[in-house]
């Protein structure tokens, strides 16, 4: 929260230059007639070290990077966990993921979203899914609700829980298990008199890897849903696209001829 409450020339220092999702400011802004969500980020790229911009890490608060770079490498365990877990789950080997992501993409990007006046009228953040493989977050402290899922056509908030880390199911991983694990469509929503910050890690395959439906779980019965492309383009189809829903997933259904 101490870089959110630095000085606005201190935070503009480290610009998010448009068409990137690096910096401070609002990501996913395409046009001047767009609606822009209540929401200022920060966002720094982690792993592997070459997708770091050095000039966007800043020196105030004191502490900020040694304490990023401590919770990253936690979160980068834990998210190694959850794949073997998940491949477990499929009855496939354990380091399935591990040794087919190769050297794994994480970045980190922090949502401060102020008292909003009219919470009626604005998102914190519009409704979308992820585009990486697994996403963690930490919610922040306090009972305001801001995260909200969609389940059965219906917004479901999920309420804060002390001390615990929300896990998001990616697109990446529902094309690799051909649909068999679904990634989340969530938004956030704005409180009229707290503000809140959110702390949110994506971790996903590395750029140059080629993701599809991984062969053990396409059969006849479950054609493959989904076909194959190069991770590195679809995340910059995904960053250069505005947030809409699972939108973006779009880019990898394999596309069914209807006749008459």
């Amino acid at each position: 929260m101490g870089f959110f409450m630095l000085p606005l020339e201190e935070k503009q220092k480290y610009p998010m230059v448009p068409g990137t999702v690096q910096g401070y400011g609002q990501a996913f802004v395409f046009s001047e007639e767009q609606k822009l969500d209540w929401c200022n980020m920060f966002a720094l790229g982690l792993e592997p070290h070459y997708i770091r911009n050095p000039k966007l890490w800043p020196t105030k608060p004191a502490n900020f990077c040694e304490t990023l770079e401590a919770y990253s490498r936690e979160i980068r365990k834990l998210c190694k966990n959850l794949l073997k877990y998940i491949a477990i789950s499929l009855c496939l080997d354990e380091n399935i993921f591990e040794e087919m992501f190769g050297v794994a993409v994480q970045a980190v990007r922090m949502n401060y979203y102020p008292a909003c006046p009219r919470p009626d009228l604005v998102l914190g953040l519009s409704p979308h899914s992820d585009g990486s493989a697994l996403t963690v977050l930490q919610q922040g402290k306090g009972n305001s609700v801001g995260l909200q899922i969609l389940k059965d056509s219906t917004w479901v908030p999920i309420l804060p829980i002390p001390n615990a880390l929300v896990i998001n199911i990616g697109d990446t991983i529902e094309v690799l298990t051909n649909g068999r694990y679904k990634s989340v469509e969530h938004r956030a929503v704005t409180h009229k008199e707290k503000d809140r910050l959110s702390i949110v890690t994506f971790y996903a395959p590395s750029y140059e890897i080629e993701i599809g439906p991984m062969d053990e779980l396409v059969n006849e019965k479950n054609p493959s849903k989904y076909r194959r492309y190069n991770h590195g383009e679809y995340s910059k189809h995904y960053v250069t696209n505005k947030l809409e829903g699972k939108k973006s997933l779009e880019f990898a259904k394999i596309k069914t001829a209807t006749t008459n």
